[in-house]
Formats: structure tokens, C-alpha cells, sequence
């Protein structure tokens, strides 16, 4: 999807229900420290977000299972899973993961979609864990998360997964966890695995450089600038996450984009994509490429709300309403059509 002028004079100015919603907030219990490294900041406030998400959700649903299984990495380190699954199990398998600028996250953070999943289509849903920097650099998280689809794709049918690929096996992620499923997508095309990756949901994902846009649409990778001083990942903010997790930029284990796949391979893809997101122009042009390719894709397109929105307001119906989208995208991969009041329930909000 590329921006018309239009659009993109308006993409910059953050949307009046957010800024009242900033505006009103109440001042963290703890703080962060401005003086603290940036790392040791996104850390801080996302393990506060999974805590409250975990307090908030309380104990799993009748009829459904979670649990953590640890599983070896090829270098030896034990990698967590969080397995979310209906007690009768044979659903189609999904696997989840988490943003925080591969600096932060853990496999608590997309709890709600998972359960939502469960409910609204039977899934066992697999939030998966990697190494994050600076103390792990680039590409320690890419081979974390490959690892982690090995075993769960050598292990979909058994006791742990009990799920039925054949009804559809998606990855998807928000943020970092997209840019590692856009990624993952791409090299899962040569592997010689059990099963293929039949869809991806790819939210608010890093794909690209400015210069590393096509020639065709480079002119319109500008949100890097246009959104530099967003108020919630300043474009500063993102050259220093790269430098501290040592990010080869050019790599295709970093950006989807320097992959040599043939793209016309790829799953049918759903976007989130926000508006005021310094990562926008990513989303918009590789769903735009990937729709060129013949690829079946599927956008839904936030204007004036800023990267992360569907968690950060939450509360209010913008986030509401990406969180439903995210739930009827889900439904999209999977052939199978819901009702925004279904996808609403099972996320657990009123419909809007």
C-alpha cells in the first residue's frame, strides 16, 4: 500500500485520541531512570507491561492449557516456549513473537493474542524466546527464533503441541518479533522442513533501510524522517538499538528485504501498520512488493497512531480496534471468516 501525497502530509500528526490519552496518563510508579542506558529502559518498561498483562489475564480458561517447555538451541542454551492450547488439541499451530527493539521482550508480552487465537480458532499457539542484546549480538536472536521453528515444527503433531499444520501454521510478530518473521519466512522457503509456513502476520515490522527500498519505491521510504520525533521510538533511538545488538544491516538475517527468495513464494501476509511509526514506510512498501510478487496480503493501516499503539492504548477504542483487526486478520490467513463481535470477544473487549 503506498501513501498518496495526501495521505502522507497527514501520516505525521498523531491522532487526537492519543495525545489526550498521553496527555492524561498517570506518571509511571517506577520511572525510568533518563540517565540509564537505553537497553536497561526498554527492559524496564516492557517486563512492567508483561507483568500487568499476566496480572490482568489472570489463570488460563477452562478448556485450554499453558505452560513453559525449555528446548535446546544449537549452541547449547536453553531456550524458553509459552504453549498456549485447547485441552482437545488438532487445531492449526501458531508461533508468536515478541517486540522490544531486540534489546527487551519476553515470551509473556503477546499473551492476549495467544489466547485470543486459542478461543476464536482452536490453535495451539507457541510464544517463542531469544537472546537479546547487547549482552547477545546479531544474529543470536535470528537463530534463536530458527531453532525454535525447527522443534516446533518437528514437534507439531506430539504430546507438547497436539496441532494440526495441515489447518494452517502461521508466524508472525510485532515490531522486532515482525522483522524476525518477515526474516524467518524468507529462509523458511529453501528449508527442508516438516511443514511450510502457510501465512504471516507481520506488525508494525522492520524490513528496510531507506536506501535499501527498491529504486521503485524509494521516494516513498520517508517516514525514517518524516516520523523521527515521534513520541514513542524516535528514529534515534532505533540506529542505537542496532549499535548496541550490533546489527548487520545488510544481512538477510536481518531485513527480509536482502533476501534472495524468490518473493512470489511467499505466505499470504496480513500488516498492521501505524501511521506515525518511523518503521511505517517498511510495512507499506514490502506488503506493496510482496502484492507485486502475486502474493496474497492483507493491510490495515492506522493513520497518526505511533509504533506500538494497540498496546499502549489499549484501553481506549483506537488500541481496541487494532487489537480486534489483529484477531479477524488471524481468521484472514486462516480461510476462515469472523465477526468483529467474535474477534472482539475473544480478545476480550467490547466490539468498535
Amino acid at each position: 500500500m503506498l501513501l498518496s501525497q495526501e495521505e502522507l502530509e497527514k501520516a505525521p500528526y498523531l491522532h487526537q485520541d492519543i495525545a489526550d490519552f498521553l496527555a492524561n496518563a498517570p506518571a509511571p510508579e517506577h520511572p525510568p531512570d533518563p540517565d540509564q542506558e537505553l537497553h536497561l529502559t526498554v527492559r524496564q518498561t516492557l517486563n512492567a507491561q508483561s507483568a500487568a498483562i499476566i496480572k490482568k489475564l489472570g489463570d488460563p480458561p477452562e478448556g485450554t492449557a499453558e505452560f513453559y517447555q525449555e528446548i535446546p538451541v544449537r549452541d547449547g542454551f536453553s531456550s524458553s516456549l509459552k504453549i498456549h492450547k485447547p485441552s482437545n488439541g488438532g487445531g492449526p499451530l501458531v508461533v508468536l513473537a515478541f517486540g522490544g527493539g531486540f534489546l527487551g521482550g519476553d515470551n509473556d508480552q503477546l499473551s492476549e493474542v495467544a489466547r485470543g487465537l486459542v478461543k476464536l480458532y482452536g490453535a495451539t499457539v507457541v510464544n517463542i524466546s531469544y537472546r537479546v542484546g547487547p549482552e547477545n549480538k546479531f544474529p543470536y536472536a535470528v537463530w534463536d527464533a530458527w531453532d525454535s521453528l525447527i522443534w516446533i515444527t518437528d514437534n507439531a503433531s506430539g504430546e507438547e503441541l497436539a496441532a494440526d499444520p495441515s489447518k494452517g501454521f502461521i508466524m508472525g510478530g510485532v515490531s522486532a518479533g515482525g522483522a524476525l518473521t518477515a526474516v524467518l519466512s524468507r529462509k523458511f522457503q529453501g528449508a527442508p522442513l516438516k511443514h511450510g509456513l502457510t501465512g504471516q502476520w507481520l506488525c508494525i515490522p522492520a524490513i528496510m533501510e531507506s536506501n535499501q527500498a527498491p529504486e521503485k519505491y524509494r521516494s516513498y521510504h520517508i517516514s525514517r524522517e518524516q516520523n523521527s520525533n515521534n513520541p514513542t521510538l524516535p528514529t534515534a533511538s532505533i540506529k542505537v538499538m542496532f549499535e548496541l545488538s550490533k546489527i548487520d544491516i545488510d544481512s538477510d538475517l536481518a531485513f527480509a528485504i536482502n533476501s534472495k527468495t524468490p518473493m512470489s513464494e511467499q505466505p499470504k501476509s496480513y500488516f498492521q501498520v501505524a501511521g506515525m511509526d518511523p518503521i511505517r514506510d517498511d510495512g507499506l512498501i514490502y506488503e506493496e512488493m510482496l502484492k507485486d510478487a502475486g502474493v496474497a496480503t492483507k493491510l490495515d493501516f492506522y493513520p497518526g497512531c505511533v509504533h506500538g499503539h494497540q498496546m499502549l492504548v489499549e484501553s481506549i477504542d483506537l488500541g481496541k480496534k487494532a487489537n480486534i483487526d489483529t484477531m479477524v486478520g488471524f481468521g484472514w490467513l486462516l480461510g476462515k471468516e469472523v465477526s468483529r463481535e467474535e474477534a472482539a470477544n475473544a480478545y476480550g473487549v467490547n466490539v468498535v
